[in-house]
């Protein structure tokens, strides 16, 4: 039996996106909620205000928490009840879209999403990350959005570490899903596929990933940064979708979430402890021209690639060693790998890490 997630009903890209908003979701509903924090609202409702009543659409715009929790999700399931409202729209960043999308779910209503960054796929998503004060406690699957609207203009204007965020979470489609693609007994023909996206994004981040992250970093939306945001957000999404559970993660998210908790891990993007877990993995799997490459393209991009880097500087203390047993532990995604993981085997490779980027920067 196959039973995939294919993406989004529809995608759009393009600069001033949001001025045609109102005809793009009129379709849905005349009463969204718009979850977005406060950063994310100042900048989108001034956008979205007037081509929204123009189209006869009276939005409710409800403030985003610090995290996807199921209190969180509680909460504005009821806001969303009280309001009345007829679809859903998730704007901003992961955390804030994978909330709205388990909010549209329980209220069964349409998902649209607005991404104001490329630091993730979760507009392109159907996972949701739950998290507990800040530790990931579930990945559930919910809706898939009937539209992602993506004003480049703005995702372009967003922070380069965000982007660069996007582009090491995209490249762990192909570095933690290759591994389990090549224990996988003839493969059906839509992991083959998820396979050859996550080649095609590898291809295009290491082509354009550096130039992307240089204009937005002068402040322009240029062909390279067109493709990262696409890559980032769409590939990643469907990448994920055709490939399931098969075609996932592996050793660099586990560790992410085996790190997250350490409290300053939380200052880190999701994608720049990805990227460093990424380069663990390449050790663990003695692949030295991965893990060169990897090594130099992410200290380019500003991507961390030593522990200092995420501000761990103490190899004994008692939580790093728990985020690595997590990391270990018995169903985790890091036993994903061909090689044997363990929380020995796994301090070692971070140590031989650090000892190879210091070779590496003399």
């Amino acid at each position: 039996m196959t039973d995939i997630y294919l993406g989004p009903k529809r995608y759009v890209q393009l600069p001033g996106a949001l001025s045609d908003a109102g005809s793009q979701l009129k379709g849905f509903g005349r009463r969204p909620m718009i979850l977005c924090d406060e950063l994310v609202r100042s900048i989108l409702r001034p956008l979205l205000e007037q081509p929204l009543q123009s189209a006869g659409i009276a939005p409710y715009f409800a403030l985003f928490g610090v995290e996807c929790s199921l209190a969180e999700v509680a909460r504005l399931t009821a806001i969303g009840r009280s309001e009345k409202a007829d679809f859903i729209v998730g704007t901003g960043g992961g955390k804030a879209i994978d909330t709205a999308r388990a909010v549209a779910g329980r209220l069964d209503l349409p998902l649209v999403t607005i991404p104001t960054s490329a630091a993730t796929c979760s507009a392109a998503s159907t996972v949701s990350v739950i998290y507990e004060n800040g530790i990931r406690t579930d990945t559930i699957n919910g809706k898939a959005a009937e539209l992602v609207l993506v004003d480049s203009t703005i995702v372009a204007a967003a922070p380069s570490r965000l982007i660069a965020a996007g582009m090491g979470d995209t490249l762990a489609k192909w570095y933690e899903g290759k591994p389990t693609y090549d224990q996988t007994p003839d493969p059906a023909p839509s992991l083959q596929a998820a396979l050859a996206l996550s080649i095609q994004a590898k291809e295009t981040i290491f082509e354009c990933g550096r130039a992307a992250k240089q204009d937005v970093d002068a402040g322009r939306n240029s062909p390279a940064v067109e493709k990262m945001i696409e890559a980032n957000i769409l590939m990643a999404g469907i990448i994920g979708g055709i490939g399931g559970r098969t075609f996932r993660v592996a050793l660099a998210h586990a560790l992410l979430y085996g790190l997250t908790i350490l409290p300053q891990v939380h200052h880190y993007l999701h994608g720049e402890v990805v990227s460093y877990g990424l380069v663990v993995q390449s050790w663990l799997e003695r692949n030295e021209a991965e893990l060169d490459r990897l090594i130099f393209f992410f200290s380019q991009l500003g991507l961390p690639v030593t522990l200092a880097e995420m501000d761990i500087h103490d190899l004994g203390d008692p939580l790093f060693r728990e985020g690595l047993r997590l990391t270990c532990a018995r169903g985790s995604s890091a036993h994903n790998l061909t090689c044997p993981v363990d929380e020995k085997i796994l301090l070692q490779a971070i140590q031989a890490v650090e000892e190879r980027v210091r070779q590496i920067r003399a």
